[in-house]
């Protein structure tokens, strides 16, 4: 498995986002380092900017050239991962999996990576997407008028739904997907779909300098959280920290243990991909 960051210098709504200060340093620099701080995972950024090639450099990642043409406004992510993959694949390391990480989520806690590599690893997936618990209280509108999509006569308290009752977006943090998928159909899910639940902490993206304040200020109370939980006699730290860590709810098999449920090499090999990309 390889984690690959795609990171253009052509950002519109904050210039050259990628580089914008966030913490005390590039914001690229974030993902880097939490990719860099699993063990054995090859850290690559996917760019055609030779400032955030240099940058990414300096933090410890490999940097991959990106064709121009995958470097317009409209370019999907997709196509730059599969690019990736082939430049890969010409230097004979040819990985079983990718790891897509965002640039512009840098909250992630000490740990999600790791738990995302092994969760992928040992649960019988194809692609797990990185999600968050949202409120149930959804709504959808239609020439008919509104429609709930939750029981409305029978309100119930947020904390009172089951598991599977709960509805959960997409982060944009993290993807990992076996690398023959994106081979065969250029789109990040597909084949059997898992849930990797993170903290609601984790679901920040950057598209707005208040987006910027907020994971930096969210940032400095996970390193500050980090570094009382070091200091005190309790396991697992002050009473705020537990807060912080990285979330596994869910249900049925989308909140197993990553250590129950191998996944072998001939089993990854030897199961049909079933199509379920958007």
């Amino acid at each position: 498995m390889v984690a690959v960051i795609p990171a253009r210098g052509g950002s519109k709504g904050i210039p050259r986002k990628n580089l914008m200060p966030v913490g005390g340093k590039p914001l690229i620099a974030w993902t880097i380092e939490q990719a860099l701080a699993v063990p054995g995972l090859a850290t690559y950024v996917s760019t055609e900017d030779e400032e955030i090639a240099e940058v990414s450099r300096s933090f410890g990642a490999r940097v991959l050239v990106r064709s121009d043409d995958l470097a317009r406004d409209e370019t999907p992510t997709e196509p730059v991962i599969c690019e990736a993959l082939k430049q890969l694949a010409q230097t004979g390391h040819m990985p079983e999996a990718v790891m897509l990480l965002q640039a512009t989520s840098p909250v992630r806690l000490p740990g999600t990576l790791a738990r995302a590599r092994a969760e992928f690893e040992t649960r019988d997936v194809n692609s797990l997407v990185g999600v968050v618990s949202c409120p149930p209280f959804l709504w959808a509108e239609s020439a008919e008028g509104a429609e709930a999509l939750w029981d409305w006569r029978h309100r119930k308290r947020r904390q009172d739904f089951a598991c599977h009752q709960l509805r959960y977006r997409e982060t944009g943090s993290v993807y990992v997907t076996d690398s023959s998928l994106y081979l065969e159909t250029e789109n990040r899910m597909g084949g059997k779909i898992g849930l990797f639940h993170m903290a609601d902490v984790e679901g920040i993206d950057i598209d707005t300098l208040d987006d910027a304040g907020v994971a930096e200020a969210t940032l400095r109370r996970i390193a500050l959280a980090e570094t009382l939980s070091s200091h005190s006699n309790s396991p697992d730290g002050p009473d705020f920290v537990p807060v912080l860590k990285s979330g596994t709810q869910g249900a049925g098999d989308d909140n197993q243990n990553p250590t129950t449920g191998p996944k072998t090499a001939a089993r990854r090999a030897g199961r049909r991909l079933t199509d379920q990309s958007r």
